[in-house]
């Protein structure tokens, strides 16, 4: 009888499963645009780094004029958050010149993720969140 319990509860929660979303060739689902700004593509870094849909954002500076353009912002995961509550940091920094924007470091905390990071957890992070970028329509 308990065998049929666990499975009512996970497959209620398939039914609810998101209708819209469309499913990549890798089997990932992927809804959302391409960014086009450092501002957003920064956005893009923290939600796939978090995993999380939606983030609270704060204070952006962006710098595309700079060599490597990039941006800064704090963020909250909590979307009920004062705006004096939201201090998480991200710093992103991006290729200069490529179409579509390529991230070749970036910062949370006091943990920076780039392709020659020393530590290769650190590294592996980076590379998800460049394929994740590159799998954007």
């Amino acid at each position: 009888m308990k065998r049929h319990l666990l499975t009512i509860p996970l497959l209620s929660l398939l039914a609810v499963a998101p209708a819209h979303a469309q499913q990549s060739s890798t089997g990932s689902a992927t809804t959302e645009a391409r960014p086009t700004t450092v501002e957003d593509a920064c956005i893009f870094v923290a939600k796939s780094m978090l995993m999380v849909k939606d983030l609270k954002i704060g204070v952006v500076q962006a710098f595309p004029e700079l060599d490597p353009p990039g941006a800064r912002l704090t963020y909250s995961t909590r979307m009920d958050s004062e705006p004096q509550d939201i201090t998480d940091e991200i710093e992103c920094q991006f290729e200069r010149g490529a179409e579509p924007l390529q991230v070749t470091r970036f910062c949370m905390d006091v943990t920076c993720y780039a392709a020659n990071s020393e530590e290769p957890e650190e590294r592996r992070r980076f590379e998800e969140v460049r394929a994740l970028m590159q799998r954007l329509k």
